[in-house]
């Protein structure tokens, strides 16, 4: 008897299982305007063993276009299933009634039917009332300001170029710019010393300063310690003799400077300490030459 009633209570799912249910569509609104948003409700009910396909975007919603869809997860109460999409749509179309109606794709016996809607309408409504013929047609011929954009991956490329125009140039020719720079420096350097040099030594011989001399000889050791790259403007005369190996024109030239210096012994000694300022010179001169050809040798080195 049992068996009986459950047999009994399965024969409605059974034959609502053999069955295609029609789906259901319609339009939030009877009336929309050209390029509106407006809604379509598509609503299908089947059995829960049932496989059913609802139009995606890639379907083609004619005269209407797709803007967006809105699915919702399929709910199964007593033993039926419900699947339900809203699909947002606008029109461009002119025509002043458009309809829509949409297939449900059911799986079937391996196979695929499709189960349309009843074709639903929406109405058109006119914004231009009345049109005047023939057509007047408004023109504009003033100039509108566009505002210059500036074009930065363009600037970009350009720098991106430079880097690596100038980066190849300093690969290439990078140490002979650099020995140069020095040969540069040097010189300049040098010329700078000598000018300053020469104008302590005319001022000494116009007024027999002492003063011009100390100058000259303070100036004299600040250069040779530039350019020997030596503290030699702290050392005594002593050491800068034997700095040099003894250059016995460098002892005499400093000794006599510094007798005029000290010693205050101009009268009978102004041509003598004038010869010693010019020893100086020349001998700043010769070691300026000596570093001058210590770079270019290492130029031809390389």
């Amino acid at each position: 008897m049992r068996k009986l009633l459950f047999i009994l209570s399965l024969l409605p799912s059974l034959a609502w299982g053999q069955q295609i249910m029609k789906p259901l569509g319609s339009f939030n609104k009877d009336t929309v305007k050209l390029g509106e948003l407006f809604e379509y409700a598509l609503v299908y009910r089947h059995p829960p063993l049932q496989e059913a396909i609802l139009p995606d975007s890639s379907y083609n919603f004619a005269p209407f276009e797709l803007v967006q869809k809105k699915f919702t997860p399929t709910i199964t109460r007593a033993g039926i299933s419900t699947d339900s999409v809203v699909y947002v749509l606008r029109t461009f179309e002119t025509a002043p009634v458009q309809q829509l109606h949409l297939p449900v794709f059911v799986l079937q016996n391996e196979d695929t039917i499709q189960v349309f809607t009843e074709t639903k309408a929406v109405v058109l409504e006119q914004q231009v009332l009345q049109v005047q013929e023939p057509l007047v047609l408004k023109s504009e011929t003033n100039l509108m300001l566009v505002p210059e954009r500036f074009d930065w991956p363009r600037l970009l490329v350009w720098i991106v170029a430079v880097v690596v125009f100038f980066s190849l140039i300093w690969l290439i020719f990078g140490k002979v710019i650099q020995t140069n720079y020095k040969l540069y420096r040097l010189r300049k350097d040098y010329l700078y010393f000598a000018s300053r040099y020469n104008a302590h030594v005319d001022r000494f011989v116009k007024s027999g300063s002492t003063q011009s001399v100390e100058k000259a000889v303070s100036l004299w050791k600040n250069y040779l310690t530039r350019l020997e790259r030596s503290a030699i403007n702290s050392f005594t005369t002593k050491e800068i003799v034997t700095y040099y190996n003894d250059d016995e024109e460098v002892n005499n030239a400093l000794r006599l400077c510094d007798k005029a210096i000290y010693g205050n012994a101009l009268t009978a000694a102004d041509t003598e300490t004038k010869r010693a300022q010019t020893k100086l010179k020349r001998f700043a001169k010769n070691r300026y030459k000596v570093q001058r050809e210590l770079i270019r040798n290492v130029k031809n080195k390389r």
